[in-house]
Formats: structure tokens, sequence, C-alpha cells
């Protein structure tokens, strides 16, 4: 396979070597299934071997095979029946701009939980950051901002549900990165 920016030609090993795991990611990104994601990889690499005297590839090999594997994970869902087609499009939304990169780094990370921090309702973020990000305890809160004890529990609770829905596909993904380093 050729590799366009270096001018070199790189063995179909190599490719697989290169970007396995990070395509395994990608794929269970949109399946949230383990068995799934590889099947899908290994099929995408059998294609490639199979088609390897017709496939040319004019930009970069990576960039071609998230989105061969992003199309091949919607495929996937489609037709296995778990998601609604509903899902299927929001999904498809969320990895419209799949990352590029081997590994989402920790500021990514923290950016999205910001975001989602960002969209609490504005009480609730305020008791949260002042609970996690101010130190501060619970009674000192509820003196603060002059409010009950159960009440900061109660919008604590609420938060961490909602930042745990929302940033699902994060732990999701650290802990499939996680299992296929084992």
């Amino acid at each position: 396979m050729y590799q366009p920016k270096s001018g070199e030609v790189v063995s179909f090993e190599e490719q697989f070597k290169l970007h396995y795991t990070f395509l395994c990611t990608a794929a269970y990104y949109v399946v949230e299934d383990e068995d799934a994601a590889r099947d899908i990889v290994q099929d995408f690499f059998l294609y490639c071997w199979s088609k390897r005297d017709i496939i040319r590839i004019t930009h970069d090999f990576k960039s071609y095979a998230v989105r061969a594997i992003r199309n091949a994970s919607l495929n996937y869902l489609k037709k296995s029946g778990k998601t609604s087609l509903q899902e299927i499009a929001v999904i498809e939304n969320m990895t419209q701009h799949f990352p590029l990169e081997d590994n989402e780094d920790e500021t990514d990370r923290n950016a999205a939980l910001w975001a989602a921090v960002a969209r609490l309702p504005e009480q609730r973020r305020r008791i949260f950051l002042l609970s996690n990000h101010d130190g501060l305890k619970y009674k000192d809160i509820a003196e603060t901002l002059g409010i009950s004890i159960n009440t900061v529990k109660t919008q604590i609770k609420l938060a961490l549900q909602f930042l745990r829905k929302e940033c699902r596909w994060m732990t999701s993904l650290i802990t499939f990165l996680f299992f296929l380093k084992k």
C-alpha cells in the first residue's frame, strides 16, 4: 500500500499493526460492542487485502480507513436492528467528524466534560462546581446558597447522573482501550 505523504510503500502488515487498535476504538465508539468492533475492523482489512491490486488510496491510509470503519459500523447498527433509525441518525451526526488521532488526549476529554457541565441547569451547575471544583462541603454550600443540605445532595446526585449519561461514551472508550491493551 502506498503512503502518499511519505512517498514510501508500507506493507499491509505494517498498516495493520499501525492502525488496528485505533480502528477498533473508532468502531467501538459507534457500535459499543467489543466483538463487533473487532469483526468490523478485521473485515475491513480482509477487504483491503482481497482488493489490494485494485484499491488506490490517494490520501492518507488512516483517513481512508477511519471513514470506511465509520460507514461499516453504521451499517452494522442498521443491520443489527438493535438501534432505532433515529438513534442511528444521531450517531451519524456525532461521528461525522471522527477524531483522526490515535488517542484522544486528556485536553479533549476535559473539554467534553466541561461542555457537559455547562449544559447543567444553572443552580445545579453552581452547586456541583462549589462541591467538586471549589471543594466545599455540603453544609457550607447549603449555608452559602441559603438552601437545605438535602437540596444540595439531590442536586449533586442529579448532576452526577447527567454527567455519567453525557460522558458515557468517554468511559466506554477508555474501558475499551484498556481492554485492547491487555
